[in-house]
């Protein structure tokens, strides 16, 4: 098996063609195939390398299945937040630390959570979270008065 290989098969509940491993199986054993007119092919025959699979990444023809929260990398450096997977690979934000008021600005280039959620992270200590367990405690984080914290997208489209 190749293991840089990839299928190209349509997905009905998200509407869109997706990349699968070579050696993935269907996820319903005999699940009928669509014969509407004008209905996309459940399986596109042929593979793609993983050079093709990046460059269509990166064109936006294959969408990630996954959350995506970027920092925004132009907004200053006390607004650009640290993402992190945690434990159980929930998608875990450390917000920055707060200013004299007591406000944290968080500034992110793109900001899409998945159903598996995210984390906001604005504790100064370890914590027991039901989202993803046991988290650590943001660094640099005192006991700083914590009024309110602010989440900015500053992404031109919506989330697709």
């Amino acid at each position: 098996m190749n293991k840089n290989l990839y299928r190209i098969v349509f997905n009905k509940a998200r509407g869109m063609l997706m990349v699968v491993a070579d050696i993935a199986r269907s996820g319903r054993a005999g699940a009928a195939r669509s014969s509407a007119p004008g209905s996309l092919p459940r399986l596109l025959h042929g593979k793609i390398s993983a050079i093709s699979f990046g460059l269509w990444l990166a064109m936006g023809v294959i969408h990630p299945a996954q959350a995506n929260i970027v920092a925004d990398a132009g907004a200053p450096k006390n607004q650009q937040p640290t993402v992190m997977p945690s434990a159980n690979g929930t998608p875990q934000v450390n917000i920055q630390t707060p200013s004299a008021a007591g406000v944290s600005r968080n500034t992110y280039s793109q900001f899409d959570v998945n159903q598996q959620g995210a984390i906001l992270n604005n504790s100064h200590k370890n914590v027991q979270t039901q989202l993803g367990g046991m988290v650590a405690g943001t660094p640099g984080w005192r006991k700083a008065k914590r009024r309110s914290f602010s989440t900015r997208s500053t992404r031109a489209t919506p989330a697709g």
